[in-house]
């Protein structure tokens, strides 16, 4: 069972470090740091569930946080797997409406909950605020268009070129890099809408056409203007 507590000295930390908040005033941080509260996540323990309501949004302090979509027939569709620093929820919660999706700590994972509230207070007393709160919402809409052209136009191979490409650092040397996967294969493959087979079998085509070299989760990218030729949009980790 996952309990709320306050941490102030956390909550701070996590906040200042998380892009969206990069121009709030210390002040107005350490504000908002007291309306807000740390929760702590064991791995495979539920966060939130769909279709309920979010006391507000959720940014990620350290560990990795799943988010699925899941049918009736219970089949699991990984939308997105949220890391230190990144966010959550914000549609949901600014709008008071239910989740659509679930969320569950893939490692241990400690969080902290902004509330929609002091959020709304926040944006309307500091314009630059909500010029990033605009622009995490603009962000958001624009990958889910990538989400659904990835899904409706693009092959498996471009999606996982295509993701690839995603996790390298940017200005990496002749675009060459090494990349950590940041979960295990099955769900990465779920990540990107194919069975771990599909996956696996893909890798070892990439490897044998000179494009990658594999070595359980890191995954050196040798050529990356091949890998780029089988593009399309990137697929956010």
């Amino acid at each position: 069972m996952i309990l709320p507590h306050k941490d102030q000295r956390f909550v701070e930390g996590v906040l200042a470090n998380a892009r969206l908040f990069a121009e709030v005033l210390p002040g107005d941080l350490t504000a908002l740091a007291r309306h807000s509260w740390v929760l702590e996540a064991r791995r495979g323990e539920a966060i939130s569930r769909r279709s309920e309501r979010l006391p507000g949004f959720f940014i990620v302090g350290y560990g990795l946080v799943k988010l699925a979509l899941r049918s009736a027939e219970q089949r699991e569709r990984v939308w997105r797997i949220v890391s230190a620093g990144q966010c959550f929820g914000a549609p949901a919660s600014l709008l008071g409406r239910a989740s659509r999706y679930e969320a569950s700590a893939v490692a241990d994972a400690k969080l902290i909950v902004v509330p929609s509230a002091a959020v709304f207070a926040l944006m309307e007393r500091e314009a630059r605020f909500g010029r990033s709160m605009v622009q995490m919402l603009a962000e958001h809409a624009f990958d889910l268009l990538a989400e659904f052209e990835a899904e409706s136009l693009m092959r498996s191979s471009q999606r996982l070129a295509s993701y690839l490409e995603s996790l390298a650092e940017p200005g990496a040397v002749g675009g060459r890099a090494t990349v950590q996967l940041p979960v295990s294969k099955t769900l990465v493959a779920a990540r990107l809408g194919m069975k771990k087979e599909t996956l696996s079998r893909l890798l070892r085509k990439l490897a044998a056409e000179g494009l990658i070299e594999v070595s359980r989760r890191e995954i050196a990218i040798l050529d990356p203007d091949a890998l780029a030729r089988l593009n399309g949009v990137p697929i956010r980790a």
